[in-house]
């Protein structure tokens, strides 16, 4: 499938984004999400939000909790069709994250998902979650 530029562009440009919110700057980040009601955010610390009142502050919370480090994103695959697209990779790095002093492993698996808003991409979801060895059924039930 033939990724267009702008496209591979602007995944350049989330990726760079990711890299400073590991130092705990948002800013970069935020500016490439829709800022729609229907973005939403299921955030490798758990829970989740809906629209950009509650998914701005949820990426303010979230940067918070990094005190530095580096990250980067093995792309294991990517599509666009029209006005959506998506990514799927994993974030592999060594960050410092609130009441650890030393740098530590992260390695999250990531599906974003993009929508073409007056000529431009933007994130419209992100699912983000620690990466763990396969499990039983039963793991996966509420206790």
């Amino acid at each position: 499938m033939s990724i267009p530029d702008d496209f591979q562009q602007f995944g350049d440009q989330v990726k760079a984004a990711i890299s400073q919110f590991v130092t705990g700057n948002a800013a970069s980040f935020k500016a490439c999400w829709s800022h729609a009601d229907d973005v939403t955010i299921f955030g490798g610390w758990g829970a989740y939000e809906q629209g950009w009142e509650q998914v701005g502050p949820r990426l303010d919370w979230a940067a918070e909790r990094f005190r530095g480090g580096t990250v980067a994103c093995e792309l294991l695959t990517q599509g666009v069709g029209g006005d959506l697209a998506y990514t799927v990779w994993l974030e592999r790095g060594q960050v410092r994250v609130v009441g650890r002093d030393e740098l530590s492993p992260m390695v999250l698996r990531v599906t974003h998902l993009y929508r073409r808003e007056e000529g431009n991409w933007q994130v419209l979801h992100r699912h983000a979650d620690a990466i763990s060895e396969k499990t039983e059924a039963a793991a996966v039930l509420q206790r």
